[in-house]
């Protein structure tokens, strides 16, 4: 990526981190107290699967009822195993891509890390920022502005290889 590309992603990643912070805790809940599908979902679901007046006469059992009685436990669990899977790995991509954003940043000079966790992660009012600094509004600005840009070099150092 261009380096105006990777501080468009840089400024993406940091506006975005308390969303991402949400969805992995989200998804631990899931991960740890998976919704899964019952017997009777799966029973219905594979039952009941063709379309209505589909050559069926009334009272007539498929010849696929017993397959599908047979098979059902296995269905469940086989559907039930790839969304914990699913889950698993986007939790994962989550994650990682978290505990960068904060590995980064805990890279840069303490002034531009204090100043990119108290206006973006913690999202305090620059003013607030700039007195807790005694420095200017201004300053506090281009701090930030410094430090997105210091992230989006190491962003770059890496950019072809993720």
């Amino acid at each position: 990526m261009m380096n105006t590309d990777m501080k468009k992603h840089v400024v993406h990643l940091l506006d975005t981190y308390h969303k991402r912070a949400r969805q992995i805790a989200v998804l631990r809940y899931e991960l740890s107290d998976p919704v899964k599908i019952t017997e009777e979902e799966m029973l219905d679901t594979l039952q009941f699967a063709h379309q209505e007046g589909a050559g069926h006469t009334e009272g007539h059992i498929s010849n696929k009822t017993p397959y599908i009685a047979l098979n059902y436990r296995e269905k469940a669990a086989l559907l039930n195993a790839e969304t914990l899977s699913e889950i698993a790995a986007e939790l994962m991509d989550l994650e990682q891509e978290q505990a960068r954003l904060e590995y980064y940043i805990s890279l840069l000079e303490p002034r531009q890390e204090r100043v990119l966790r108290s206006t973006c992660l913690e999202k305090a009012a620059q003013e607030a920022v700039a007195e807790e600094l005694g420095v200017t509004v201004r300053r506090v600005q281009d701090i930030k502005a410094q430090a997105i840009s210091e992230l989006a070099e190491m962003y770059g150092l890496t950019a072809g290889r993720k």
